[in-house]
């Protein structure tokens, strides 16, 4: 199991998204939250509310998930990463493998 990490600047945008990857079966849970973030951009120093989302899926289904991430994605320069848990469940993680095509 893998979890794809982004932040959208809309929780409309974070629900679209996880529902369309849901619908696919490309993820088998996704999650969301406000998080405030600092960071520089075009030599500006910016400091704004964004909504952070993790994504749930299999290892196999990581490049099809992080192109629709990326094709969505309302950012010009989107943060997309991929962490690979130290430890999962394996009875979550054969929820997820189930969840998902």
């Amino acid at each position: 199991m893998i979890i794809i990490q982004t932040t959208v600047d809309e929780q409309k945008i974070a629900k679209n998204l996880i529902n369309l990857l849901l619908e696919t079966n490309k993820i088998a849970c996704g999650t969301f939250h406000e998080i405030q973030s600092s960071y520089k951009w075009k030599g500006e120093l910016v400091e704004d509310s964004e909504i952070e989302i993790s994504l749930y899926t299999k290892e196999s289904l990581m490049r099809e998930v992080v192109d629709v991430v990326k094709q969505r994605h309302p950012y010009e320069l989107p943060k997309i990463t991929v962490l690979e848990p130290v430890f999962t469940l394996p009875e979550y993680e054969k929820w997820v493998s189930d969840s998902t095509t």
